[in-house]
């Protein structure tokens, strides 16, 4: 082989190495979970991934990040829901006598708080609730009327016209 074609099929072969790309090995999984968990009276959020082999880094420009790996940071929207995220659930009856019955369409994975106000926007009842999917709220107390209930978990809110009689 000449010196001249030497040559050549040397830059050749570096000049394959130098611009070529590297397969590397990566793991990427679907398995773990992100949800609320509830303990003394608070509430967390939890995330966890099974599997991540790959490269975890953020990189800052101005004022956005790019994130790689699988686990990303909750934006408080996420965790909180927008400040008019309604609230999905039932309010039965409707007149009622003493009690009031409310069940959610959805997890309830917070604390649940209800107030009640007369129509002229006095508060008359406040109570703080555990997590449950249905509760019933006891207003024996409360003279025949037409009130406003709000029910509260986090953001999400309901409000809901009453009659007791």
């Amino acid at each position: 082989m000449s010196n001249q074609n030497w040559i050549i099929t040397c830059f050749l072969l570096f000049s394959m190495n130098v611009f070529s790309q590297f397969i590397k090995k990566e793991t990427l999984s679907s398995q773990g979970s992100s949800h609320y968990v509830y303990a003394k009276n608070k509430s967390y959020f939890i995330q966890q991934s099974i599997g991540q082999a790959s490269v975890i880094y953020t990189y800052t420009a101005g004022n956005y990040d790019l994130r790689q790996g699988f686990l990303q940071p909750v934006s408080p929207s996420a965790l909180y829901g927008d400040a008019n995220d309604p609230l999905n659930a039932v309010i039965f009856p409707n007149p009622f006598v003493n009690e009031i019955n409310i069940h959610f369409g959805e997890a309830v994975n917070d604390q649940i708080t209800i107030l009640i106000y007369d129509i002229l926007g006095r508060l008359l009842y406040e109570r703080v609730f555990n997590q449950n999917q249905s509760i019933v709220v006891n207003v024996s107390n409360l003279s025949n009327g037409t009130y406003l209930m709000r029910v509260q978990i986090r953001q999400q809110t309901l409000i809901a016209k009453l009659v007791k009689r």
